[in-house]
């Protein structure tokens, strides 16, 4: 792990470039808590693609209606068409979203910025610290990336009202948004680049239903897959 620090204790950085292993939340969950520090971006394996969250920290949230809020560890994540933690076992709490703060789905459906626990979040999947794009673009100091996303749920920042693209704004991109200030995905530009090579009928074939989509949608315009502009 790295750490930086700046003179009044507000500039750090933490996990710096830190990929980490794979983690299953049956026997890692513990170890991966005293591992992950605020602002990481977090890598989750789904079947046949992966989904990507940040990590905030400790905090308060609602598991039933009427129920009193509990703290507990926590991400921010743009919800997809392909994982919707509302389908996940035991996702019996209510969502602090971007367009209603408590609600299921976001003003666009599919693709609100949730706050949600970082168990339900993880579920069944496999899951791991990556912050590899640290080493092409500078995070940002983790209280700010926090400060960032708490902005979006709140409906503070242009960032709560854009609705989900497969191509330019899914869950990664929105993860690297908020620790880099860059809307980038690597998923994206891998798909565009197969795209590129192979065309858009073989690399349909060979990839799963969210990325096949990514795939039809990058022959349309490879430029937009090269998701390297600056967010502010």
């Amino acid at each position: 792990m790295t750490v930086t620090e700046g003179n009044n204790g507000e500039d750090q950085v933490f996990n710096h470039g830190l990929i980490s292993e794979w983690h299953s939340i049956g026997a890692d969950y513990a170890f991966f808590l005293d591992l992950v520090r605020i602002g990481d971006r977090l890598e989750m394996k789904r079947n046949g693609y992966c989904h990507w969250a940040v990590f905030v920290g400790v905090q308060y949230v609602i598991l039933e209606e009427d129920g009193p809020h509990i703290l507990v560890p926590c991400v921010v994540h743009r919800n997809n068409p392909a994982d919707d933690p509302s389908m996940a076992p035991g996702a019996g709490f209510l969502r602090f979203s971007a367009s209603t703060r408590m609600s299921s789905k976001g003003a666009y459906g599919i693709g609100d910025v949730c706050l949600e626990p970082l168990r339900d979040v993880w579920s069944n999947s496999q899951i791991r610290i990556n912050n590899k794009l640290d080493h092409s673009f500078e995070p940002l100091p983790s209280k700010q990336v926090v400060e960032r996303l708490m902005n979006v749920l709140e409906g503070e920042d242009s960032m709560s009202f854009t609705p989900y693209n497969v191509m330019t704004n899914n869950c990664e991109h929105f993860a690297s948004w908020a620790r880099n200030g860059w809307v980038y995905s690597h998923q994206v530009v891998d798909v565009a680049k197969k795209v590129a090579a192979f065309g858009v009928a073989a690399v349909s074939i060979l990839m799963p239903r969210p990325l096949a989509m990514a795939a039809g949608l990058a022959m349309a315009g490879f430029q937009a897959a090269r998701q390297t502009r600056r967010k502010e």
